[in-house]
């Protein structure tokens, strides 16, 4: 299953962490590189920068083949 989670934060982290030892394909998009890049060598996960109130960055996590899109982002965004 592809899982997209929106928000490498705590929870976006905690959960990413979980569902990559399942065997998901989790893609995790957050637009601190610093965040992403803490997490991306420990974890069988691809991660994208990129804003998810964006359809450059949606469409570049692959939100199309997504199977399932989660949104943990810290802060509410007006669109």
């Amino acid at each position: 299953m592809k899982i997209i989670i929106a928000g490498a934060g705590a929870v976006g982290t905690h959960l990413a962490k979980l569902l990559s030892r399942e065997k998901q394909d989790i893609v995790l998009m957050d637009e601190d590189e610093d965040k992403l890049g803490r997490i991306d060598s420990n974890f069988d996960l691809m991660t994208v920068c990129a804003s998810p109130t964006s359809i450059e960055g949606l469409e570049s996590a692959g939100v199309a083949g997504a199977d399932l899109f989660i949104g943990v982002t810290p802060e509410e965004v007006e669109i």
